[in-house]
This record gives C-alpha cells, structure tokens and sequence, in this order.
C-alpha cells in the first residue's frame, strides 16, 4: 500500500509516454480494487483528460478507455467528472469518438440513456468486435428491463392484494368448491382437500409451468427422486401388457443376484398378487427395511410355469452415470441427472481412464437429463474449467444477485479435447453446464437447442399441515419405510405436510444470457431460451409407415426373440455383435431366414439396428453391467450426433478415421 502513489502515478505516466498497447495495459492494472479511490490515480488520470492531447487528438478508443476507467476507481466527484467527459465524447463530431463514448458508457451502467443505446444499435449493426461488444450491451439491457417489469408487475400485486377484502375474495373460492363438490357429476369423489391442493396448484402453475403444489405423497416422489436411495431389491419397473414386470435389474443390486432378468414378470409379492394392482402399492411392498427378505413369485418367457425367488432388500444406489472406453481413446460419459457425487464420479472416471492410456477426447453426454443439484452443476465444471471461471448467475427479487465460480482445479489438460451432447430433453442444470463450457471455449456443443428451463425454484414449507413426526434412527434426515413415526390420521404409513415449489429466481449464463424461455400467459414464447448447439446434430426420422411396421414388430417382441435365440446358441459372438456388428446383417446366424420369415417392408438395416438394440440388453443381462446410453444414444455405430463429435476428435488431431476398423466401417 505505501508504494501505491508512486505505483498510480508511474501507470498514468505510460499513458503518454508508452505506445497504446502498454497504455491499455496500464489501465487494466488501474482499474483493480487496489486502486479503488486512490487520490493520485485519481488526479493523473483526470490531469491527463482536461490536459492532455484531447479526444479529437489522441486515440478516441484510448481517450474513451481512460475516462470508463476513471469512473471504474473514482469516488463520486471523480465519477461524475468521467461520466460528463464521455457525455461530451458522445455528441462529437468524430464517429469513432462517438462510438467509443457509447461503449464505455454503456459499460460504465449508463445503458438507460437514449443517446447512448441509439449509439449502440447503429454500430451493432456493423461487423467486428465493437459491434459484438455493442450487441452484447444491447441484449444486457434488454434482459433488464425484463427483469424491472417483472419486479414493477409482482410490486403493483401486491399492493392491488393489500387494498382489498380477504373475505371477499376466498367467497369466491368457497363458492366455487362447494359447487363443484354439490353439483358437478364426479364431484363426490373428490374430497375438499384434493380440490383445495388442486386450486393451490392452478394459482401457481398460472405464474409459470414449473411453480406447482405439492401434496404430500407428490414431495415424498419428488425427495426420492432427488435422492434415490432406499431399502429394496434393486430393479426398474413398469407394467407391461398389464403385468408388473422389471425392465431391468440394477446389475449391483440384490434382485441380479438372486437371478431375476429384464422381461420377468412378479406375480407375488409374499404371497400377495400383484394382478390388477397399482403399481405404486407393489413398489411399496417390495420395499423394506435393509437386511429383510421379501418372496416373490417370478414368471419368464418360456417356463411352463412360475417359480419363487428369495431376495434380501439392500440400501440402493442408483448410479446417475454410466461410462464407456470407445475406440481410439474416446471417453463416453454418460450422466442421467446431477445427482450427490456426479462429479466426484466423473473425476475419479477420468483419472482411471487417464491411467490406462492417453485420451483422444471426452463425450459428456447430457441428453435428455432433466438437471437436478446446482452445486453438482458447479462441480462438474470445475473438473474442466480453471478456478475462479463464472459458471452460473443467480438472480432473485428476495436475495439479489449472486456469481457462482469455479474454486478446485480441473482434473486434465485443456487440451484434451471435450464434447457435450444435448437435446431438447437437456434441461436445467444440464444447460447450465453446457452453457458454461462453450462459452469459456473449454468443450463444443453438438445436437439441439436444449430445453431452455433457467429458473431456480425453492421447496417451501407450509405452517398449515406439518409432516407427522418420525424417528430418524439412521441419522439420514429422511424417513426411510421401517422408521417408527406418529400416525396422525391413522393411515399406517408416514404422511408428509404439502409444499411449495415456487420459482424464486432466473440463471445466466457466464456471457450475460439467460437460457429460460420466457412464456407470456398463454403459453406462448415470447423470447427462445436454452443453449443452442455449436454443432447441431438430430437423429434421422422414420416415414409413418415405417413407423407402423415397427411398432408391429416391437409389439410382437420379433426382435427380442431373435437376439435371444443369438445369445443362447453362440454367447461369446453375441457378445461380439452387440459391441460392433459392422452394420453388417450377415454375421448373424440364420439371418436370411429370419428377415425373410418377418414378411417386413422394412429394409435389413432398418431390422439389424433393432435386433442389435435387443441384443445389448440380454448381453447386458448377461454380463451384468449396462452399455453406457439408452437405446441407441451413446451406441457409437449408430448415434450420428456421437459420431460428428467423434469425428471432430480424429480430425482435429490429425488422426486417419480408417486407422480405426470401427470407425471406419460407419464414417
């Protein structure tokens, strides 16, 4: 600190006396906190306005610079005296000094002046970098005042709700439900409680489509889908054909095995048939404490008839990603949702990948993940963004503004190139991170515009109905099936108080832009949010005939049949085959009489795709892990948008794709 004067004055002395680029460089250097209110910064940069070779007779650009970095460091006099300085600059005859004026002003926060905006939009209509800087501006100021009608809107509100009689207004309600439950058709089935969570509801999906009511069963669903954990036998279910049947078994959990495999159908569940039963209630049952045993009575394709299994319900852990080392070196990340400790998985991931071999890039592939945990968001930047990068902006009317950095060092070299995969299903946090990569240039962006939801909502409790207390015996601060808890309203089963999810804030992204859809009342955008792609890729699409003929063959389990006949007869090719089959039909054993029995007028690469597809779920079964993707995303022969970003890899590092026997039996 005592070396500042001589420190301030030497910086402004290179203002005359040094060629621009050093005069640019001692300005930033000024234009640190350090130098916040410094008096002989202050005086040098001002004696050099008022005395030195003026706007017209200087560089406009420098001379402009020098006055936005006066503002930067004054205090209010000095801010004052560069804010009247520029002002001056903007009516000049000179329109580069008139330009410059514009662009610091603008920078300086006077974006409201109509001089200065008019300014702006006549050169953002030019080409270059001062017409981005000034579009950039631009769209900054847009954003706000969105955001100061939005806030004068919510104000005018609030004080139309204050000047008015509450008993009035919920006669309204009262009226309206008592109709509906005294005269509609199926009003007797609906109780008050229900019909009150609904208009609950309706009042907030009205402000936007992702503030909703919670009803108490709706926030347990919600806490187990952002935490799924839970004693069970570890299995993805669905009805299929009107039979609760696993779709597939979670290859680390205690329904694997015990030797239960996608397609089985439960029949009982301790005795309990679970025919003509609602899913959720069988789900329930098969829950349990961990270390407990439930029986089941199994049915699969081609027993004569069922047979019982045993299974001891564990704690499971869903694994929000799923991982695949692709030819050439490409690492296949997979990430379902921002679950607890996605990026802890996705370092650990990238180290063990990074031992085995150099890599030739990163897919982080985000289709169709809805988001979930922002400080997950946060982290999974920090695996590949320096420290202290803006990743995210919040903004809130009750909290203000707040910039999220990265803080830990990443976990490789930047030049190892990186590759994110979205769709219009990437949502949220997804966007987030997408957004924050390409926009710090770290990683390209292939598919489609995602999403675009950049709104923050907030879980809020209501004084009105409290969760029934509960024992928390394992310390988890959720209540778990076997915890003992006070059956208020005689239920049997723990019930929680209702909630409010409400939208309490908007994201922006590291350039200044918000990724959220802006809707007015009737649905319809008003402004396209999301991330668009760098690189837009889409999945080619059937005609509807085609479509028809598929669902005829799906339905029939054609496919399935075939691939499992593959497995059972020549296991270790089947294996072969559902890793890379070539696009090739003819390695399949008995493929001609098999396309030609199908009578199908879909051609045979159309057939090979789906029957490779059933393939990979019996190999999977079979070798107890999945293939990283769903379907065909992430299956390398057969995603386009996975091979455009493949491709890149090999081209940007000069690799041959024929090199490459995979590669180059699809490029």
């Amino acid at each position: 600190q005592a070396d500042l004067p001589l420190a301030g004055e030497a910086l402004v002395n290179v203002l005359t006396k040094a060629p621009d680029s050093y005069a640019e460089a001692s300005l930033a250097v000024l234009r640190l906190a350090t130098f916040r209110n410094h008096e002989a910064s202050m005086a040098g940069l001002s004696l050099w306005l008022t005395e030195g070779p003026g706007p017209a007779g200087s560089d406009p650009e420098l001379w402009c610079e020098v006055a936005r970095t006066l503002h930067v460091l004054g205090d209010g006099s000095h801010r004052r005296a560069a804010r009247r300085f520029l002002q001056d600059a903007l009516s000049h005859a000179l329109p580069e000094l008139r330009s410059s004026a514009a662009l610091a002003l603008a920078r300086s926060g006077a974006l409201d002046d109509p001089a200065v905006l008019a300014t702006l939009e006549k050169l953002a209509s030019s080409i270059g970098p001062r017409a981005a800087l000034a579009e950039s501006l631009i769209q900054r100021w847009e954003q706000q005042e969105r955001f100061r009608r939005k806030l004068a809107a919510v104000d005018r509100l609030f004080a139309e709700n204050s000047n008015r009689s509450e008993s009035d207004e919920f006669a309204v309600l009262a009226e309206v439900l008592a109709d509906a439950q005294l005269r509609h058709m199926e009003g007797e089935r609906f109780s008050r409680e229900v019909l009150l969570a609904a208009a609950a509801d309706g009042l907030l999906r009205r402000l936007d489509p992702y503030s909703n009511f919670l009803t108490g069963k709706e926030f347990e669903e919600f806490m187990f889908d952002m935490n799924p954990e839970y004693g069970g036998i570890g299995a993805y279910v669905n009805m299929v054909d009107g039979a609760f049947t696993i779709t597939r078994p979670i290859y680390s959990g205690p329904a694997y095995e015990a030797g239960l495999l996608s397609g089985d159908r439960i029949l009982e569940v301790d005795g309990w048939s679970t025919a003509d039963q609602p899913m959720d209630e069988t789900i329930r049952r098969l829950k349990g404490k961990p270390g407990t045993e439930v029986n089941t009575l199994i049915f699969r394709r081609g027993w004569t008839e069922p047979r019982e299994f045993s299974v001891e319900r564990r704690k499971i852990d869903i694994a929000s990603l799923h991982t695949e080392i692709l030819p050439a070196g490409v690492l296949y990340l997979d990430l379902l949702s921002f679950s607890e400790n996605s990026s802890k998985e996705i370092r650990r991931t990238l180290r063990e990948a990074s031992a085995a071999g150099p890599l030739t890039g990163i897919v982080l592939d985000l289709r169709g993940n809805p988001g979930g945990y922002l400080n997950e968001a946060v982290a999974i930047c920090e695996v590949f963004l320096p420290p202290d990068s803006l990743v995210v902006t919040t903004r809130s009317r009750t909290e203000g503004e707040e910039k999220i950095h990265t803080r830990k060092s990443p976990e490789l070299d930047a030049s190892v190139p990186l590759a994110v995969l979205v769709d219009r299903f990437s949502a949220s946090a997804s966007e987030i991170v997408a957004g924050a990569l390409t926009i710090h240039g770290r990683a390209q962006v292939f598919g489609e515009r995602t999403h675009g939801k950049g709104s923050v909502q907030n879980i809020l409790r209501l004084r009105a109905q409290r969760d029934e207390p509960w024992r928390d015996e394992n310390r988890n601060g959720k209540v778990d099936p076997w915890e003992k808890f006070q059956d208020d309203n005689k239920n049997g089963k723990h019930d929680f108080g209702p909630r409010l999810k409400l939208t309490m804030a908007y994201y922006y992204l590291p350039d200044g832009s918000s990724i959220h859809t802006q809707r007015d009342l009737d649905g319809k955008i008003l402004e396209k949010g999301g991330v668009a792609p760098d690189v837009e890729v889409v999945f080619p699409k059937l005609d509807i005939a085609s479509l028809r003929e598929l669902d005829r063959l799906v339905g029939e389990e054609s496919f399935r049949t075939f691939a499992e006949g593959v497995h059972a007869q020549h296991p270790t090719l089947a294996v072969k085959l559902a890793r890379f089959d070539g696009r090739d039909p003819s390695l399949y054993p008995g493929w001609q009489t098999y396309y030609q029995k199908l009578e199908t007028t879909l051609d045979e690469q159309e057939v090979r795709r789906w029957v490779r597809r059933r393939l990979r779920d019996v190999v999977a079964d079979a070798r107890g892990k999945v293939f990283a993707g769903s379907g065909f995303f992430g299956d390398f022969q057969e995603d386009p948008v996975l091979q455009t970003a493949i491709r890149g890899f090999l081209e940007t590092q000069g690799l041959a794709v024929r090199s490459y026997t995979e590669y180059a039996a699809i490029f």
